[in-house]
């Protein structure tokens, strides 16, 4: 495993230090208006402040809604995004290293305007068997939704259908790093975590102060029955300080909360309750980014198949990510995960991560991870699970 590092860190090195070529458009809204990649990216995937402002403003570029084509008057929206390298995992388990060359998975992208006011956004994984080289997955409609844009004013925005909600205050689908965020895949046995997408609407707002909202309401665990009343709700406000959104400009800072019921994954009992609230921040001065999130939760003891006389289970943790980015085309990261797992698991999560990604092109990316995770022992005499993780790919979007 440490050669295999070695080799891979030497790799990378050699691959950032090549010359950027010429910038060339990405899929779908490049192709639509003749921009390359920067003009909303700071770095694939991560949106710069005015991508987070054309995504707030319903996939529309503020100024020019009036002019703006649909679906029928522009190249067919469609794209596609993969990756494909080396990746390698050590760990203490027996039997479960691994040291391939693989392509890492595939999706099918397609956004734009069904009319001057209402845009659309959706991701389709398609069914992939898994075999050698190649990463398995199942497939699914990830995300599709309509958006209705600026209802009488900026402060009203209606997203429907499946989606990322906006309790998650840092993209999973547009984080820099393959090492996922540990505090958003936290949930009780077939609850939904963070990291996944949802289905329901969503309304949200924005003003010239900076200030921003959303909430909703979403159908909820998998674990309940078609039946059951969707009641998931959310909410999250943030306000911008100082010039930008909060992306690579300007300082946000926001709180959320979730709230919902579920049935129990043995299905032992009714629905019960659950909690999650948070705060987080996104912190700017020159070439630099610091991303923080704090998560809470708060479960029904049912939930996690526990007596319905036992107190409720907690946990809470969070991660703080550091991004340079001292060029359109070069991105270095650094983050530090930790979870307080569950009480009555005792196993808490931590996990360093270190990486960077620079572009041949705006939708050529060579990406350089790696990863160390360890998870508490909660056996008596039993040394602490650890996974080493890294990763050298190409990651391509055409």
């Amino acid at each position: 495993m440490k050669r295999n590092l070695l080799c891979v860190l030497l790799l990378g090195a050699t691959m950032l230090g090549f010359s950027a070529g010429d910038a060339g458009a990405i899929p779908v809204f490049a192709r639509k208006y003749g921009f390359n990649c920067t003009m909303c990216h700071s770095n694939i995937p991560r949106l710069n402040d005015f991508g987070q402002l054309y995504r707030m403003n319903g996939y529309r570029l503020p100024g020019r809604e009036n002019i703006e084509k649909t679906l029928l008057e522009t190249p067919a929206p469609v794209a596609f995004r993969t990756s494909a390298g080396y990746n390698g995992e050590s760990s203490n388990a027996p039997g479960a290293d691994l040291s391939a060359l693989q392509m890492n998975g595939l999706d099918i992208l397609s956004a734009g305007l069904l009319g001057h006011d209402v845009g659309y956004f959706m991701v389709y994984v398609p069914q992939m068997a898994a075999s050698r080289g190649v990463t398995g997955q199942d497939g699914s409609l990830e995300m599709a939704s309509i958006v209705f844009s600026r209802l009488g004013s900026s402060w009203l925005n209606v997203r429907v259908g499946r989606y990322e909600p906006a309790y998650v205050a840092f993209s999973v689908k547009r984080q820099l790093s393959v090492s996922p965020y540990e505090i958003y895949d936290i949930s009780f046995p077939g609850g939904p975590a963070y990291s996944e997408t949802q289905t329901g609407i969503e309304l949200s707002g924005q003003g010239r102060t900076g200030f921003q909202y959303a909430g909703g309401v979403l159908t909820g665990s998998e674990t309940n029955h078609s039946e059951d009343t969707p009641m998931d709700g959310y909410a999250r406000v943030a306000c911008v300080f100082g010039a930008g959104r909060g992306q690579t400009a300007g300082q946000r800072l926001g709180l959320l909360g979730s709230f919902g019921s579920a049935r129990p994954q043995a299905g032992l009992t009714g629905k019960q309750a659950f909690y999650r609230g948070g705060a987080e921040a996104s912190l700017n001065v020159a070439h630099l980014n610091l991303a923080l999130q704090y998560l809470y939760g708060r479960d029904k003891a049912p939930l996690w198949q526990r007596p319905t006389n036992e107190d409720d289970i907690s946990w809470s943790g969070g991660f703080a990510e550091l991004s340079f980015l001292p060029r359109v085309d070069l991105v270095a990261f650094a983050r530090y995960d930790y979870v307080d797992a569950p009480s009555i698991q005792n196993t808490d999560v931590n996990r360093a991560t270190l990486g960077g990604r620079y572009y041949l092109e705006d939708n050529v990316a060579l990406h350089l991870e790696y990863s160390y995770r360890t998870v508490k022992s909660i056996v008596a005499d039993q040394d602490d699970a650890t996974l080493s993780f890294v990763t050298a790919r190409v990651d391509v979007a055409f």
